[in-house]
Order: C-alpha cells, then sequence, then structure tokens
C-alpha cells in the first residue's frame, strides 16, 4: 500500500460517509465528502500509429472543510484530494501531440489538488496556497466542456511551452494564486508556481509518481500567470472575455540551435459568448480563444481554438449540450518536418440526472505527432463520468 492510498484512506475515515459535489461546500455542512469517477473508451478507427480500441479511467476523491465551523477560522477552507490513473492510453494509437483523451496520465495513485485558501470578504479578494493546479483557474473555457481532447482544456500554447506541462492535469505544483473580484463584471487573478510539477529534467512521470515529491530550485524555476477576465451578466446574454500572460524563469533550448535563453513566456486570450438564448442558459454560444509564444525557444509557437456549443437543442434534453471544436496548433519552423497540427471534434453531452453524465466524441485529428509521416486519424470515443 502506497503513501497516497494510505492517505486517502484517513481521509475516509475521519469524514462522514456522504458524497457530494464541490459547489455544496457551506450551505449544509461543515465536511464535504465526493468521490468522482470517468472512463474513456476510444477507437482510433483509421490513420495515426496503429488502429485499435485504447482506454483511459480515473477515480478522484477528496474532501472540503469549512474551517470557520470546524476550527472557528472566518472564511477559511480546507481542500484534500487523491487522483488515481488507469488505462492503456491513446497517445501511442493515435500518435499526436495535442490529446486525444484530456484524461490520459501516468497510472498511479497520487496527491492530488489540495489547498487552504482564505477570503477577504470586504475587499472581495482571496488567497489560496498548497497544492495547485494552474488548468483549474486559468485561460479555461467554460462551453467547452463535452469536448474529449485535451486542446479544448489546458492549451498547448502553454503546456507544451514551458517544463513538464505546468501545473494542470494530472500534475499539482506547489504555489499560490491571488484573485480580486471587485464588480460583477470584472475579476483579476494572479499565481505563481513550482516550475517542475514532474521534479524530472527529462520529463520522467515516475519521478513524482505518488504526489509527494516536491523540490523547489535546483535549475527548474518558476512559472507566473496572470489573467484579467469580464464576465458579461445581467441584462445581457452571458459571455466570457479574458486576457492573460505567464512566464516561466527556466532555462530553455534554442531551438535552431543557438545559446539556450533564460526564461520562456507567452500572452493568450479568449471570448465566450452566447448569442442566442432559447431560454435561462439553453442557446448557441460561440468561443474562441488564441496564445502566442516566441517561436526561437516554443515547440506551439502559436494555436487557436474556435468553436460553437447548444444547450438545449433537442426538445426535451435541456441540460445537454451538442459542441463543434477546431484546434489549430502552429509548430515552430525551427523543428524542420513539421508544420501544425489540426483537431476538428464533434462532441455530444449527455447528462442522466445529476451524478452521471455521457459525451460522444469524433475526432479528426490532422498531420498527427512529431514528424509528417503519419496518416490523418480518425477517433471515435465514448466518455462516462459518475458523481457519488
Amino acid at each position: 500500500m502506497n503513501t497516497t492510498t494510505v492517505i486517502l484512506a484517513l481521509i475516509l475515515i475521519a469524514a462522514p460517509m456522504h458524497a457530494s459535489k464541490f459547489t455544496s461546500l457551506g450551505k449544509h455542512r461543515a465536511l464535504d465528502l465526493y468521490l468522482d469517477s470517468s472512463i474513456d473508451i476510444m477507437n482510433n478507427a483509421s490513420g495515426g500509429t496503429q488502429t485499435g480500441i485504447g482506454y483511459n479511467g480515473l477515480v478522484s476523491l477528496g474532501l472540503d472543510v469549512d474551517l470557520a465551523r470546524v476550527l472557528g477560522w472566518k472564511a477559511t477552507s480546507l481542500r484534500i484530494s487523491g487522483l488515481q490513473l488507469y488505462g492503456s492510453g491513446m497517445a501511442s494509437r493515435v500518435g499526436d501531440l495535442l490529446g486525444a483523451s484530456s484524461i490520459e496520465g501516468y497510472n498511479s495513485a497520487r496527491l492530488y489538488e489540495s489547498w487552504l485558501e482564505k477570503s477577504f470578504g470586504e475587499i472581495s479578494l482571496s488567497l489560496r496556497a498548497g497544492l495547485l493546479l494552474a488548468d483549474e483557474e486559468f485561460a479555461t473555457m467554460q462551453v467547452a466542456g463535452p469536448f474529449l481532447n485535451a486542446t479544448f482544456g489546458w492549451p498547448e500554447f502553454i503546456s507544451m511551452n514551458v517544463v513538464n506541462t505546468g501545473p494542470a492535469f494530472f500534475v499539482p505544483a506547489l504555489g499560490a494564486r491571488l484573485l480580486w473580484a471587485p464588480y460583477n463584471n470584472v475579476y483579476g487573478t494572479l499565481g505563481i508556481f513550482d516550475g517542475d510539477t514532474l521534479d524530472s529534467p527529462i520529463g520522467d512521470d515516475a519521478a513524482n509518481s505518488n504526489g509527494l515529491h516536491w523540490e523547489l530550485g535546483n535549475g527548474q524555476g518558476a512559472m507566473v500567470i496572470g489573467e484579467i477576465g469580464f464576465p458579461l451578466n445581467g441584462n445581457l446574454l452571458p459571455g466570457l472575455y479574458k486576457f492573460g500572460a505567464w512566464y516561466h524563469s527556466a532555462k530553455f533550448a534554442d531551438l535552431s540551435g543557438g545559446a539556450d535563453h533564460i526564461g520562456n513566456r507567452g500572452i493568450y486570450t479568449s471570448a465566450e459568448q452566447m448569442i442566442y438564448s432559447q431560454h435561462a442558459d439553453q442557446g448557441l454560444s460561440l468561443f474562441a480563444r488564441a496564445g502566442f509564444a516566441p517561436q526561437d525557444r516554443s515547440k506551439i509557437a502559436q494555436s487557436f481554438q474556435v468553436g460553437l456549443s447548444y444547450a438545449g437543442l433537442i426538445p426535451n434534453r435541456n441540460n445537454d449540450t451538442l459542441a463543434i471544436g477546431l484546434s489549430h496548433a502552429d509548430i515552430t519552423t525551427d523543428l524542420i518536418g513539421r508544420k501544425a497540427e489540426t483537431v476538428f471534434e464533434v462532441a455530444y453531452e449527455y447528462l442522466k440526472g445529476s451524478d452521471m453524465t455521457i459525451q460522444l466524441s469524433v475526432q479528426r485529428i490532422s498531420d498527427p505527432g512529431e514528424t509528417s509521416e503519419l496518416d490523418d486519424a480518425l477517433v471515435l470515443g465514448l466518455r462516462g463520468n459518475f458523481n457519488f
């Protein structure tokens, strides 16, 4: 039994056996235990490295604690969570860069997102510190949930241009995040994180297989990311507009063979806007996101994602969502032989009550992989998600 399994067992013993979503924290109880499970079954029908079926799965277990009720610490909360990944994977079959399955990772049990957060309501400020995931709060797109490809989550214009993807699924990083939301229609957030979540210069997933290997310094640098957002609400159709920038302080090789560079950086912007409201949150929304980084040291010099989603398109299926998306990543010209990788995905999210979601997906991945030698891949996917 490894260390992470022991930690998760202690959480189960210490907390009431009640499972629910994060959103119920603080509404009815001081302790809130959740269990979440997802599994992808995918078939690479043609192209890529090899055809065939693969699968990926995860089990997430966590505890949210309202420390105001437990210890009397006003406006303070605690989260402790663990993650178990398993599966045969799809990356080896498709051979792509962007990731056909957004829940594929190193198969192990690990300590996951775990932090303390203190809120200062009088100035609309909150400070969070611990093991954090930047992809939970930065560069996200709310309407992109139905997609299975990882490109619509933590974007490659960040993940492929920092050390070991940065603080994102499936490895959080030691760090701190400051969020300021002085008005309903504007917020600003700033995060600083350990520069290498794996603590391995060569990207060895096994180096931090249980999430308990914490190392700062040693040349791995730090990552800083900031974002300003402008939510639209009130009498307007809902929307969200973001502008962000990031910097990583480690050394990065010059891709044309020159001297190493100190640091890498990038900027990004995104927009989500409902353009037609059928009823309440049902209707048609458009989204777009783009990011840019220096070509001389960045594997992905620029990429963008565009698409649409329609909630409630099918009669009597008000909470289901159809989404269509395109992602295009330009690979730096300093890497000879590659130009770009493009993903086109059509996905449908079917909600069966509040505890079960089924997602269907068809992906066309053009020019996958590190070379231009692979045929375009056609990937058919099914994801089931269960909350307990």
